[in-house]
């Protein structure tokens, strides 16, 4: 299923400070990617920070499920809202 983004984001090679630190600071070491979360609040970096921090907060320290199943429980969020992803 081919995509096309409507939302407006800050490219990787963005001329705008708080946006590349937020991009560096966010990136999955892993992956080197930057979440597509992170890219459509990226025209609001403070937004972005906080929404950022929220997530990791719930991901890392929330009790009573595990992360493969806050995972699955993601996956099925998604498919139930049309999430192409």
């Amino acid at each position: 299923m081919s995509w096309t983004p409507w939302i407006e984001t800050e490219g990787d090679d963005t001329s705008n400070a708080a946006a590349r630190q937020l991009y560096e600071r966010t990136r999955n070491p892993a992956t080197k990617q930057v979440s597509d979360l992170t890219r459509i609040t990226s025209l609001t970096p403070p937004t972005s920070e906080l929404i950022d921090r929220l997530c990791a907060s719930v991901y890392t320290q929330a009790t009573g499920v595990s992360p493969r199943e806050k995972e699955i429980a993601a996956v099925i969020v998604s498919s139930l809202n049309g999430c192409v992803h």
